[in-house]
């Protein structure tokens, strides 16, 4: 087979994927269908997003992957094709990019004489989608046969947003779903390239492949919530700070410390996405993933509980600092604290908002908001400024555990009965005397 290999998707997970192949050594045909993106790419002048250590890592890669918008001669070139778009987050799962994707590539296969070639999938999709919808719509579409004349693999991407690069080079372990034996020997070669630290590889059916996705993320999201209920009974009793208490079970090895945290709920691209699909899942199996439902539920609540606390302190100006769903990504969807932000909008709330990744995307989210609803014009306001988006508030929600937010302290005061409510506890709380401090998963 072609040593070069078509890489489709240069999104937040793509990119970065498709450069540590092109660094390890492995010639890539990038394409994606953002025409302003591969311009960026291919000039090479920034990074398109942040990501920690993209930058260096687009610099190394640079001259083994080329970018284009184009499926022009893919099964020339290449005889594997690596994808990861979007799968979208809404009132139900959809994989309408990934169906349009496949149909590109057969497309271009139709017009092929080559005997094989390899679709490899990152992008998560419902358990038995790929057998029952992906590989017969390439059946018809090709009129090729499934492990002749064509194969088929899912690699799901176990990472988190913030340290991409990082959990794909040292990933807790690696899945390879198969259509075949020779399928997953490719593929198997093909990924070995990537990591550093040796993981276990798991061998497994394509359904088995989607299912282990779903089902890993359900599982930390009940985590999640797990710590979220354990939070707000903290909150319900004298002497008891929730940190003490999960990180004394934490250290039980069955549940060990990581999701293990009270705060706010979940957001992003996967948990939300991932935690419907299961449920979907479910259901179309004839079972009620209740402990799912109450997840989800909790999730909610969190949001809402959060919302009713600002509001209970009766203050016109809040400040939120953090934006992004969790530290170190610009992402912004579905984020605690963006939807703290629109529901204080929507209440008439001055809102003075700060993320040093993100605020710009945030803008672009409140030119679009349907103020229709309101009475009166919104007061939002944008800072560059951590400390100037302090000061205007008369409360100010720590939103996100970042260090440059352990600076605040008393003499950042700029209003009488000024409130912190802090979401993750990251300050010390001994800094404050002339500032009230309040904070999640502890009486206060």
């Amino acid at each position: 087979m072609k040593e070069k290999i078509s890489f489709i998707g240069l999104g937040k997970l793509g990119l970065p994927l498709s450069s540590l192949f092109a660094y390890n050594g492995v010639p890539v045909l990038g394409i994606d269908t953002n025409e302003k993106l591969i311009e960026t790419l291919q000039d090479n002048m920034f990074t398109p997003f942040f990501e920690k250590n993209l930058g260096g890592l687009l610099d190394d890669a640079y001259g083994n992957i080329e970018y284009t918008t184009s499926y022009d001669g893919v099964m020339d070139e290449t005889d594997v094709s690596v994808i990861l778009v979007n799968t979208q987050i809404g009132d139900s799962y959809s994989s309408e990019v990934v169906e349009n994707v496949i149909k590109d590539l057969c497309a271009e296969l139709v017009k092929s004489s080559k005997r094989y070639h390899l679709f490899i999938l990152s992008s998560t999709v419902m358990p038995g989608e790929i057998r029952n919808k992906l590989i017969p719509m390439i059946e018809e579409l090709t009129d090729r046969e499934l492990n002749k004349g064509f194969g088929f693999s899912y690699v799901p991407d176990i990472v988190k947003l913030g340290s991409v690069i990082e959990d794909f080079e040292n990933p807790d372990v690696v899945i390879i779903g198969g259509s075949d034996e020779y399928s997953t020997n490719v593929t198997h070669q093909l990924y070995k390239n990537i990591p550093t630290n040796n993981p276990p590889i798991s061998v497994m059916t394509l359904e088995e492949a989607e299912v282990s996705k779903v089902t890993l993320n359900a599982y930390l999201v009940s985590k999640i919530s797990f710590a979220n209920f354990v939070s707000n009974l903290c909150e319900s009793m004298d002497n008891v700070n929730v940190d003490n208490v999960t990180n004394a079970i934490g250290y039980h090895k069955p549940i060990g410390h990581q999701f293990l945290k009270g705060g706010l709920g979940f957001g992003g691209t996967c948990f939300p996405r991932d935690t419907k699909a299961f449920i979907d899942f479910s259901r179309k199996l004839g079972h009620h993933a209740s402990h799912l439902i109450a997840t989800d539920s909790i999730n909610e609540e969190q949001h809402d509980r959060l919302f009713k606390k600002v509001m209970s302190y009766d203050k016109k100006s809040i400040s939120i600092l953090g934006l992004s769903f969790k530290p170190n990504t610009s992402v912004i969807q579905e984020s605690p604290s963006m939807k703290l932000a629109e529901h204080l909008v929507i209440a008439g709330k001055e809102v003075n908002l700060y993320d040093s990744l993100c605020i710009e995307e945030v803008e672009s989210v409140f030119s679009k908001f349907p103020y229709d609803r309101m009475r009166d014009e919104p007061v939002i306001n944008y800072y560059n400024s951590m400390k100037a988006c302090f000061r205007q508030g008369e409360v100010v929600v720590v939103a996100l555990p970042y260090d440059e937010f352990k600076t605040i302290d008393d003499s950042w005061k700029s209003h009488d009965d000024q409130i912190i409510l802090d979401c993750w506890r990251i300050l010390d709380s001994d800094k404050f005397e002339e500032i009230q401090y309040k904070c999640l998963g502890e009486r206060s």
